[in-house]
């Protein structure tokens, strides 16, 4: 055996063996190499600098003729015959309101727009919780903004009052204190 046959024989083995040496050798470097904290200390920390010249100003967007911005008060959706209060925190809401239909709404008359709130679906354990108003609008009209749009719902619940037959009782003339009266 020559020592041309020593390095050439089983030539697949060996180099699928130094192969595989070296992924674990990288493996492990990568490994000790991402948890060494000192591993940024090398690099400096540098501020970048904007160039206000390069800079182009943006136009302000056109406003459009029949933009319309309103507070509204918030009305609370209920049976007639429910007795609960309910108190909103705020009470109002503003909206931005637009419209391209021609001719436009009025969006000035609190009657073409309303401002919901359902407190439906707020369990009965619950007194106090934040929901979501619902605004309708006439057709044709666009809602660009609406501040807040949760609003802060808080349910009164009404104590009971004593009948008022037991208040005449405790006003009745005291009976004498312990003397004896002949009569």
């Amino acid at each position: 055996m020559g020592r041309h046959d020593i390095l050439t024989r089983n030539i697949g083995w060996k180099t699928t063996s130094f192969l595989l040496a070296l992924l674990t050798w990288f493996t492990i470097n990568t490994i000790q190499t991402g948890n060494n904290p000192n591993r940024f200390q090398s690099q400096a920390l540098t501020e970048q600098r904007v160039d206000n010249a390069a800079i182009i100003p943006l136009a302000a967007a056109p406003v459009a003729p029949n933009t319309h911005i309103q507070a509204y008060d918030i009305k609370v959706l209920k049976l007639p015959d429910d007795p609960t209060e309910y108190v909103i925190q705020p009470a109002q809401v503003t909206l931005e309101l637009g419209s391209d239909a021609d001719p436009a709404p009025d969006l000035t008359s609190p009657a073409a727009v309303k401002v919901l709130l359902d407190p439906f679906d707020i369990p009965p354990g619950v007194n106090e919780t934040n929901k979501q108003v619902r605004v309708l609008v006439p057709e044709g009209t666009i809602i660009k903004g609406v501040n807040p749009v949760r609003v802060k719902v808080t349910r009164v619940v009404a104590t009971p009052t004593p009948p008022a037959e037991e208040a005449p009782a405790k006003n009745a003339l005291p009976e004498s204190g312990g003397e004896d009266t002949e009569e």
